[in-house]
Order: structure tokens, then C-alpha cells, then sequence
């Protein structure tokens, strides 16, 4: 019998995707007992894992506690003693980069779109601080805790770059950027690497979601609902559905691979699959 491996799904409302594909996942992954943990974007960046293993918002914010309770049926969260934890968090300097790329044309690139000029080595240090400076945050907030998964928020959905009300920057900035390949090739490098360096492993968006560099496919963010209450319907092309968190999830147990004694009695599974 396969022993069941105790995860954690802790993030902003951006877990919402995921939590509404429990069932799917739970189907799929029997071994996989799943907990989820969720705050509003701004009350999750100030929660953090205190000296006993416990993640939650600050004593003294009564007001977030209560709405953790609400949402989650427990203020606090034990991560202690689990197989693994997935953070669902920001975009992790994701959109500082595209700001700066929007911007400033980079001189060892072979495109030029008659903006500034900014050299290689500083586009790459602009790009690496954004990324360290939430990579460090993240680590701060979950001090102590491994094995630790990390996925971005999702790409909002190519509606972002059009004309209308779901417009948004620099999505619609970077949207015909000649060198977006490049830069989606260049962030995401640097990020792993420097999740890895905090000893995270990050999980990228599946490219099965992807409608291209940064954006997610509109089908993903129809019908994505509130990860508060579920009968509410969210319109904002940024919280995406159960389609996309299912996906996402497969991509984290892929991650995660097979568990010790799987792996024992088939070494070879991962490559086959």
C-alpha cells in the first residue's frame, strides 16, 4: 500500500485555481493529502512561519485572523512534519522586469525600438534585484521549511494586452516586444536559479497553459472563481479556474517526484512518465 504524503498548498488567493481542483488532483494523486492555506495578496506578504513551524498573519492583526479562520477553518497552519509545501506567491519580480524592458532598449540585443539605451549587464542586474528582493521575502516567510515549492501567480490572460477594461501594464506594454522569447527565457533562468540558492525549487507555469511568454491562455481564466467563497465568479482575467490549477498541480508532483519507497521499487518511473 502506497503511503499517503501530507502536502500543503499555501499562498494568495491565486491557491484558488488549485483549491477548486482538489477533487481532480485527489483522483489522480491518491497518495497526496492536500491542505489548503490562503490570504488576500497584502495580508499574505505579511504572514510569516514562527519559531514552531506554525505559518500565520501577525498576533496583533486580529482582523486577518479572523478572516483566516473564515476562509480556511484555522488562523494558523503546522507545517511541520509535512512531505512538502507549495507556495503560490506573486510574480516574484516579474513585473519590474517587464517594466524595464518596456522602456529602455538593451544594447546586446539586435532589436531597437528607438527607446534608452541600457547595456546587457545592467538590464540583468535591474532584473536580478527584483527577483532576489521577493525570493529573499518568500524565504524570510517560511523560514525553516522544507522541502518548499514555489509557483508564480499565473500569467493574466491575453485580454490584458488588448483595448477595454481588462487592459493592464506592462503586459500590454511588452506585448510586441520583438525579444519577449528571450526575456521570458532569461527571467525564468534567473529565478530558478535564484529560488534554488534560497533552497526552493520553483515550479513554472505549465506551458500547456501558455498562450505565450507571460500571458496564459483565455480559456484558463473563464470561470475562475473567488478562492473566499466559491459561488462567486471572479472577471479579472488574472485569478485563473480549476483547468488551470489542475495543470499546475501535475506540474508540482511532477516536481515533487515519487516517494521514497516508489522510487525504490521503480527508479526508472519519473523518466518513463
Amino acid at each position: 500500500m502506497t503511503a499517503v504524503r501530507k502536502i500543503a498548498v499555501v499562498g494568495t488567493s491565486n491557491i484558488g485555481a488549485v483549491k477548486y481542483a482538489a477533487s481532480t488532483m485527489a483522483a489522480e494523486f491518491p497518495d497526496l493529502a492536500v491542505t489548503f492555506y490562503g490570504l488576500p495578496g497584502g495580508k499574505f506578504a505579511k504572514a510569516r512561519v514562527d519559531g514552531q513551524g506554525h505559518f500565520q498573519p501577525p498576533k496583533q492583526d486580529e482582523a486577518t485572523r479572523k478572516l483566516a479562520q473564515k476562509v480556511n477553518g484555522t488562523a494558523t497552519l503546522d507545517l511541520r512534519g509535512l512531505d512538502a509545501v507549495l507556495v503560490i506567491a506573486d510574480a516574484l519580480g516579474m513585473v519590474e522586469t517587464l517594466f524595464v524592458a518596456a522602456q529602455y532598449d538593451v544594447i546586446d540585443w539586435p532589436t531597437r525600438r528607438d527607446r534608452p539605451l541600457l547595456s546587457g549587464p545592467a538590464f540583468h542586474a535591474a532584473m536580478r534585484e527584483a527577483i532576489t528582493t521577493r525570493c529573499e521575502a518568500l524565504a524570510r516567510q517560511f523560514d525553516g521549511i522544507a522541502p518548499l515549492f514555489v509557483a508564480q501567480a499565473p500569467y493574466p490572460s491575453t485580454a490584458v494586452t488588448q483595448a477595454g477594461p481588462h487592459r493592464k501594464d506592462p503586459y500590454a506594454m511588452v506585448a510586441d516586444h520583438p525579444e519577449l522569447p528571450r526575456l521570458h527565457d532569461m527571467f525564468r533562468a534567473a529565478l530558478t536559479r535564484t529560488l534554488a540558492e534560497h533552497g526552493i525549487t520553483f515550479v513554472p507555469q505549465p506551458a500547456e497553459t501558455m498562450a505565450g511568454p507571460f500571458l496564459t491562455k483565455p480559456a484558463h481564466a473563464k470561470g475562475a472563481l473567488d478562492f473566499r467563497a466559491e459561488d462567486r465568479v471572479l472577471d479579472d482575467h488574472r485569478h485563473m479556474n480549476a483547468a488551470f490549477g489542475a495543470s499546475l498541480f501535475r506540474a508540482f508532483a511532477l516536481a515533487l517526484g515519487p516517494s521514497g519507497a516508489e522510487a525504490k521499487a521503480d527508479p526508472n518511473r519519473q523518466i518513463k512518465e
